[in-house]
Formats: C-alpha cells, sequence, structure tokens
C-alpha cells in the first residue's frame, strides 16, 4: 500500500495524461490510396557532360626569333718596305676595327664555316658559338728570311703605298633565341640592346652584326598565341534547354589542371575562340589536325605567374561549387527517398495493423485508421484527459479513469478503449508504459523503471562524399617544367652572385656545400655517356698495349724454353746412350725426371755401411802413419807400402810373435768393457798393424 502510494505521489504531474477519444461525433477523416507511392520528382537540372578536343591559348606578351650574330674585329700593323727590305713605320699604322660583314658573307661563315678578307687569304674551320683567332698577311709579301715586298694597301683610315700589313682577325660566331615584344615590335638581344623587329638588323655593340628573320605579318596574328594544352576535354552544361546557363571546359590530369567558363565567343580568321574569365586565356573548341597553331616550346617570359595562380582559384571555386551543388542534391534525394520507403513500410500495416499504420503515417498517437477496400480512413481522434487506475489484474492496454469510467488505453496510439486484452502477470516481462519521459512498469502494481529500455539507432552513414580538386599544388594551366622555368627564370639574378661566391670558394679549397652546386648540371647525359666511353676506351687501350707486350715477352720466355728443352733432352739422351747404347730407354730423354731414375738403376744400388768403412778404415791409417811412434827411428823406410790384404790368409796355426818385433810394439791397457765402438776401434787398429811390411816392423806371422 506504501509502494502504491509513492507511486501516486510520484505520478501526480502526469494527472494531466492525455488520451484520444475517436468516439465522437466532429472527427477530421483522411482518405489514403493503399495501391501507390508518389514519386520523387525532384526539379535538378541535369547536368550535360561530354567529351571534345580543345586548344587551352594564352594571349602572348611575347615571342621569339632565330637570331645570327657576325663579329669581325681586325687589329693590323701596317710598316714601309724600302729599299733592300728596310722596315719603317708609317702613321696611321696601328688601328683596331670591327669588319663589316653582310647578311650574305654572315650566313655563310654559319653554312660553309668560311671567311675571305681577299684572295690568299680565306680562313676555314670556323664554328658556331666561338671564337678564333687568325693572323694573315693582308698586303704585300714577308719571307722567312725576312725580306719583303711591298705593295699599295687601302681601308678606311687612308691609302699607302709599298707597304706590307699583318692583322690578327678575331672572329666571333653567335646564334640563339632572342625575345620578341609583341606589344612593342622589338626584338631584346642577350647584350639588352632592343632592336626594331621590322628591320632585321642590328648593330650589336658586344657581338657585332646582327641579323634574325622577320615574323610573318598576319591579320590573324596567329603567333600571338602561346597553346598551353592541346587534347581532349570535358564540356559541362547545367542545363541544355536554357541557353544561358554557363558552359564549363574543365580537365583534371597530373599536370594540367583547369576548369573554365565560356563567357562570349571572338572569331578570328574562320575559327571560333571562347573568351573566359581570364583575360588572356581563351578555348579553341576543333578537331585533331585541325588547329591554327601547332603546340611549341613556351617561351619563359610568357609565363604568367598571375594567370597560373588566378586560374587556380577559378577552378578551386568550381570545384566547391560543383561539390556543394552534389551535395545537396544527394541529401535531399536521400530524404526523399527515406520519406517514399517510410510510406512504403507503413502501407503494409493498413491491413493487418490499422492502428500501426495511423501511428507510423502520422508520426504521433492520436489516430485511428479504419481500412475499407484498396483505402485505408485515417481520423484524428479528440484529445481528452485520463487517469491512471489501479487494477488487480495485468492487461497489456493501460489502465485509465476517463469521466469516473474505467476505460484503457491503446500502446502508442493512446486511444480509448471500453476493454482490455488481459494477459498474466510476469516481473520478468512487464506490461511497460512511458508517461512524460519515466518509464512505468505494470505487474500490476507501478513501479518505476529505473533502466530504461534500449533504443534502437538509426544509420547515420551518408552515400555523400568529397572529391578532393586533385594535384592542384602542382598543376595548373602550365606544366611542372614550366614553372620551374619560371622559378629559374626569376631567381637567377639574385642566386647568380651567391652561386658564383660558392664556385669561386669550391675552387679555392674552401668548404662548401655539396648541395648547392653541383657538377651535374654543366654536363648533360650525352657527355658524361661520352667522357665515361673515353674513359673506358682509354683504360681498355691500356689493357691491349699491356697484353700485347705481355704476350711478347711470354713468347720470348717459351722460345728460350724450348731451346733449353732441346738441349737438356739431347744431354738426357747421351747419358742414356752411354748407359743403356741404343734402347728403347733413350725415350726417357725427353722427362728429366725419367732419365734421373733410368741412370740411378744402370749403377746399381750403393753399400753405405761398406763405403763408411772403408772411408774410416782410410782415414785412421793415415793418422797411425803420422803420429804412430811404433816404427824405430833407424829403421830405413820404404818409399811405397806393399798392398796387403785387408784380412790374414787362414790358417789353423796361432802365429808365434817374434821377441824382436815385442819390443817394438808399444804397451797397451785394452779396457774390455762391452762397448761396441771401442771394439771396432781397436780392430781397426789391429788391421793397420797387420798391414805394416816385415822389413819395416820386423813382425814375421809364423
Amino acid at each position: 500500500m506504501l509502494i502504491y502510494f509513492a507511486i501516486l505521489v510520484l505520478v501526480s504531474p502526469i494527472s494531466a495524461l492525455i488520451g484520444f477519444d475517436c468516439g465522437g461525433r466532429h472527427l477530421n477523416i483522411t482518405s489514403v490510396s493503399l495501391l501507390d507511392v508518389g514519386e520523387c520528382n525532384l526539379n535538378f537540372g541535369k547536368p550535360n557532360s561530354s567529351e571534345v578536343y580543345v586548344q587551352l591559348l594564352q594571349l602572348s606578351d611575347y615571342d621569339h626569333a632565330e637570331v645570327i650574330q657576325c663579329k669581325v674585329e681586325i687589329s693590323r700593323s701596317i710598316y714601309y718596305c724600302g729599299m733592300h727590305s728596310h722596315i719603317s713605320v708609317v702613321h696611321n699604322g696601328k688601328a683596331d676595327y670591327i669588319h663589316e660583314t653582310g647578311y650574305t658573307r654572315c650566313l655563310r661563315m654559319f653554312q660553309d664555316g668560311s671567311f675571305s678578307l681577299g684572295a690568299g687569304n680565306v680562313i676555314h674551320g670556323l664554328k658556331t658559338n666561338q671564337t678564333s683567332f687568325h693572323s694573315l698577311t693582308l698586303a704585300g709579301r714577308i719571307s722567312n728570311d725576312g725580306s719583303c715586298k711591298g705593295t699599295q694597301y687601302s681601308d678606311p683610315y687612308g691609302t699607302w703605298d709599298d707597304v706590307v700589313v699583318q692583322a690578327v682577325v678575331k672572329i666571333s660566331l653567335r646564334q640563339y633565341h632572342a625575345s620578341v615584344q609583341l606589344n612593342s615590335g622589338k626584338i631584346i638581344l642577350k647584350s639588352g640592346t632592343a632592336c626594331v623587329l621590322s628591320d632585321s638588323f642590328c648593330l650589336d655593340s658586344n657581338d657585332g652584326y646582327t641579323y634574325w628573320k622577320p615574323i610573318p605579318a598576319s591579320s590573324c596574328n596567329f603567333h600571338q598565341y602561346d597553346i598551353l594544352y592541346e587534347g581532349p576535354a570535358t564540356k559541362i552544361t547545367d542545363d541544355v534547354t536554357n541557353p544561358s546557363t554557363p558552359t564549363v571546359y574543365s580537365l583534371t590530369t597530373q599536370d594540367i589542371t583547369f576548369a573554365l567558363t565560356k563567357t562570349k565567343e571572338q572569331p578570328l580568321c574562320g575559327y571560333t575562340l571562347l573568351r573566359t574569365e581570364h583575360p588572356k586565356l581563351f578555348i579553341l573548341e576543333t578537331k585533331k589536325g585541325d588547329t591554327f597553331a601547332h603546340r611549341d616550346v613556351i617561351p619563359v617570359d610568357n609565363l604568367d605567374i598571375f594567370a597560373y595562380m588566378n586560374s587556380k582559384f577559378v577552378y578551386v571555386e568550381k570545384h566547391i561549387r560543383q561539390q556543394m551543388t552534389s551535395l545537396y542534391h544527394n541529401v535531399v534525394q536521400q530524404k526523399c527517398d527515406l520519406e517514399r520507403q517510410v510510406i512504403t513500410n507503413a502501407l503494409s500495416f493498413a491491413t493487418l495493423q490499422p492502428d500501426e499504420f495511423a501511428y507510423r503515417l502520422m508520426k504521433g498517437p492520436g489516430y485511428m485508421a479504419v481500412t475499407t477496400g484498396e483505402v485505408t480512413h485515417i481520423v484524428k481522434c479528440i484529445p481528452v484527459d485520463v487517469t491512471i487506475r489501479k487494477t488487480k489484474d495485468c492487461y497489456s492496454e493501460l489502465p485509465v479513469t476517463v469521466r469516473n469510467a474505467s476505460l484503457f488505453l491503446t500502446p502508442k496510439s493512446r486511444i480509448i478503449t471500453k476493454f482490455g486484452n488481459e494477459r498474466e502477470c510476469s516481473y520478468e516481462l512487464p506490461t511497460m508504459y512511458r508517461v512524460e519521459d519515466t518509464w512505468i512498469q505494470f505487474a500490476p502494481d507501478p513501479q518505476v523503471r529505473q533502466l530504461p529500455p534500449q533504443l534502437l539507432q538509426p544509420m547515420t552513414t551518408l552515400s555523400w562524399e568529397y572529391l578532393t580538386p586533385g594535384p592542384l599544388a602542382i598543376s595548373g594551366i602550365y606544366s611542372e617544367q614550366d614553372i620551374q622555368k619560371l622559378r629559374d627564370h626569376i631567381m637567377f639574378p639574385a642566386e647568380k652572385p651567391a652561386l658564383l661566391n660558392t664556385i669561386a670558394r669550391g675552387l679555392s679549397g674552401h668548404p662548401v656545400d655539396s648541395d648547392a652546386v653541383s657538377v651535374y648540371n654543366l654536363l648533360d647525359e650525352a657527355s658524361l655517356n661520352k667522357i665515361a666511353e673515353n674513359a673506358a676506351s682509354r683504360v681498355w687501350n691500356g689493357f691491349v698495349k699491356f697484353g700485347s707486350a705481355t704476350a711478347g715477352v711470354f713468347g720470348i720466355l717459351v722460345i728460350v724454353r724450348i731451346i733449353k728443352l732441346l738441349v737438356d733432352t739431347a744431354i738426357h739422351g747421351y747419358a742414356l746412350h752411354t748407359a743403356y747404347g741404343w734402347s728403347m730407354h733413350l725415350f726417357g730423354a725427353i722427362w728429366s725426371s725419367l732419365t734421373h731414375l733410368l741412370l740411378h738403376l744402370a749403377h746399381g744400388p750403393v753399400n753405405k755401411n761398406n763405403k763408411d768403412e772403408d772411408d774410416k778404415s782410410s782415414s785412421s791409417s793415415s793418422s797411425s802413419s803420422s803420429s804412430s811412434p811404433s816404427a824405430p827411428e833407424g829403421l830405413p823406410t820404404s818409399p811405397t807400402l806393399p798392398t796387403l790384404p785387408a784380412r790374414p790368409p787362414a790358417t789353423n796355426r796361432f802365429p808365434e810373435p817374434n821377441e824382436n818385433a815385442r819390443s817394438n810394439i808399444e804397451p797397451t791397457t785394452v779396457d774390455m768393457t762391452p762397448d761396441v765402438n771401442r771394439y771396432r776401434i781397436l780392430r781397426d787398429r789391429l788391421r793397420e798393424l797387420e798391414q805394416i811390411p816385415t822389413m819395416t816392423s820386423q813382425f814375421v806371422l809364423k
């Protein structure tokens, strides 16, 4: 009871709970068809896009013309040649001047590389963009022995008789493209000299006589246009039916990007140029091969940085406008499609659940639907105040009291009914209603729901995506190479002193930044390839020479080796012939090792023991004969001792020593220690004693 009282206190603000009475007489009824749903007929102008072949033209301020310059500087000296070839100076004998060179002679110098200063003074081998020096004798004759012969000579400085004229001729030839100011009709040379374009001739103080071909005069002035782009582009018209709709020519590539709107048409000698927002940019819509100008290298002077930036701004403005329009159309289209889908889903409930259909269609409570045939009648009910009442049973509807009558409110639509659907009471699956943002469950006693039910979230992902304007930072009406040339053209005067200082520091041995100056910029790819080929050729020639010399040395060594082989073979053959005679053993003379083996086998094995014993015997006998005192001093000695056998002949009797001979033998103490070496020494001494002849030692064997 206390809980019920607390619930009534908590829901006291909901005494103004609204229900809807659909049983009144004054009701608002609307009939809706169940067959069809209206289409999304959005009045959007569909742009017409097509691909056309165009030329993007720029009105040029500058053009270029090919210039040739010939400068012949003569420094001459005049000497008077008198009797016996005596030389003397003359008045105005030393002069320096520029020789006049007409167009024909100048052109011939470029074509043939030759120049003539009279008979016998023809210079050959002149090259373009080079300066050469030549020593000539313009008049008279001079020989190597110092003799001379004068003649008459004339030049702009005077006339002389019997003179010899010597001169040093400096010839400079230049050929390049000079800038032409189309508005002022002047040509600007490299030295800064401005000449009238229509004269086709000018005398430059630095490079001499200058000539160029005049630009063909034309009333159409085709030469005043530079071709910035030639190729396919996209032509976009927002509304074909409306002739006042602007036409946009657009292109987006890696190098060229523009979006220009046609403002008006300008006829030009049978062609129709389309003016754009920029006063210097034109568009010619044509076909491939049917153009009034050919695309060529754009002069650096014609690269307009303002036109470049302005074209970017125009492109960005058109891109943003197109993207915003696309976004707006996308949002409206999605909204319409969503509404149509909601209506279609709601119509599916009209027959089975009319109240649900009314709730979904009208997007709120207080409506009831009655389906009759292929039409549903939407009834708008009258709102009334109701209060919640307590019940002992559980219902699917909300029990309320209306004017002291016990009634029920249907879920969602809140329609007042007399009867409710009774159901089993369950705390796990209670009946819940939201009363002024508070969820209350009935099981059957009303309780405030602490944890509200979960809400289903709608899809928030849009199909529209913003398209970036492309590589706008590096792309425009000029290519990246043209912009780099313009940048170098603008910054070179400011960077020139710093570059010269860097080069001077590097040549003088001071440290410089390796990224500031690069020798690679001075040499193109062809020059580097030529240097590499020359270096490789020189290295290869060195290898060839070294190989030839080495081959010669090896040849000499081979010849010496062959001669040595022949001599060794002959010697080996002689040695083998001495040992074996004429036999198969002579083939062993070819190999020295085989020859040594055969000779070793021919002499047989050597007994080392016998050889050692013979050597020891000979040495012992020599020492005994020189130092032994066994021979008496008075006895005569024979100069040549007879050769006795090494061992005495075998006998059955022991020899009896003679008393006289015993006195000549020195007493010797014999050590009987069994020593092999001593035994051998004793044996050798006994052998020596046995070899003494009887006439000397008086030792006779009996």
